[in-house]
């Protein structure tokens, strides 16, 4: 009886811990690797990168503004190559930088546009990820909760996932995604005001930039300077997994080659961050780390690392 009764305290024991070792195995052991690639990425895009770098990115990035479709193509490269793709909607006409009609999405105005993109993005058989209407909790999108309030964002954005799920989307998850610092920086604009429920979320998407000395405004800045405040406010207030969204560095006013070698280094030691999205082009400033150049060396040298998934 004593060995019968010392086998079952055992047994509760384990269970007891079972809990304990799932909570452990959601920290990551690895984070997948990303890339925005340009407008219209291709196959041949997605090669070359795994060329020069070492590893096939897993989610390439692509921005569609309002009244657009994910281009047919993109769609079929990306997914021939096993990526899968992040799609960024913005709400907004990007070319004249004006924004939609928000109450008259609320009233359905716009129900035909957004079941038609949800009718081309629900028969890919692999995961697609949305970003809609992200860095709400900065001041320079027509979308900003400084500018349209707190409770109309989260009703847009809800409006627009649940006419999504009318129609059945398992393999579309929604990142909800903010700028790294809030701006403008007071009480009001904190990037939790505008988290719609963790119903309409699947990820949270964090996007930051050193912009070292190329804005009278901005400094050279680490990647854990830019990124660690709002990462660990998210873990804290979320159970959801994080994605570093867009984050790069300029050449100007430090060194590039240190700061992706940190860079890379810093992610490995947030454990919940399951993906980054590496903006690898030559846009507002120069973002790109180019495979001859010693940025783009040490970049391939960090991907060697197994932590970093690809395809």
């Amino acid at each position: 009886m004593k060995y019968f009764r010392y086998a079952a305290i055992f047994f509760l024991v384990i269970l007891a811990t079972v809990p304990l070792l799932s909570c452990a195995i959601r920290t990551n052991p690895y984070c997948l690797t990303g890339a925005f690639l340009g407008d219209k990425p291709s196959r041949k895009d997605i090669a070359e990168f795994q060329d020069k770098y070492g590893k096939k990115p897993f989610f390439i990035m692509v921005f569609v503004d309002w009244g657009h479709f994910v281009d047919k193509e993109i769609i079929k490269d990306v997914y021939s190559e096993g990526s899968q793709l992040i799609i960024t909607w913005e709400p907004w006409y990007a070319k004249e930088k004006k924004g939609i009609d928000y109450e008259a999405m609320l009233s359905g105005k716009y129900d035909e546009y957004i079941e038609k993109f949800c009718d081309r993005i629900k028969t890919v058989k692999e995961a697609v990820l949305i970003r809609f209407a992200h860095e709400m909790n900065g001041n320079w999108y027509p979308w900003s909760g400084s500018i349209i309030g707190k409770e109309k964002y989260k009703k847009i954005y809800q409006y627009v996932k649940d006419v999504f799920d009318k129609k059945g989307t398992a393999n579309i998850k929604w990142i909800f995604s903010v700028n790294a610092a809030d701006v403008p920086s007071d009480e009001s604009n904190k990037f939790m005001l505008y988290y719609p429920g963790d119903a309409y979320v699947d990820y949270i998407g964090i996007d930051g930039y050193n912009w070292g000395n190329t804005k009278s405004w901005s400094r050279w800045m680490s990647f854990r300077e830019i990124f660690d405040k709002r990462y660990n406010e998210v873990i804290a207030n979320t159970k959801k997994p994080v994605l570093i969204s867009e984050f790069s560095s300029t050449s100007s006013g430090g060194n590039k080659t240190r700061w992706i070698k940190e860079a890379m280094n810093d992610i490995k030691q947030m454990k919940k961050i399951e993906g980054f999205i590496l903006f690898n082009v030559n846009k507002e400033t120069n973002w790109s780390f180019p495979a001859d150049k010693d940025s783009g060396k040490e970049f391939k040298k960090q991907l060697k690392d197994g932590y970093f998934k690809e395809v």
